[in-house]
């Protein structure tokens, strides 16, 4: 039996809404998954104005590149 968590383990609501406090974004407790195959993406109601949409890659699967790249796209 392995100790490791799961990728995703330590996401939760509370830390969502944390990573989008940090960039001066604040939420209002209303999120709703959407569809990814190897990420998690959250729509996240806002306090102030219309919904957002935050990403959380894999970790160690994405390069910085990779990632710059996708936002690029």
């Amino acid at each position: 039996m392995s100790d490791i968590a799961p990728p995703f383990a330590g996401l939760t609501p509370d830390v969502v809404l944390d990573a989008l406090d940090g960039v001066g974004l604040a939420g209002d407790g209303r999120m709703l998954a959407l569809n990814s195959y190897e990420n998690r993406v959250y729509q996240v109601a806002m306090e102030d104005g219309p919904p957002y949409v935050a990403k959380f890659y894999r970790p160690q699967r994405w390069t910085d590149a990779q990632i710059l790249e996708e936002h690029g796209f």
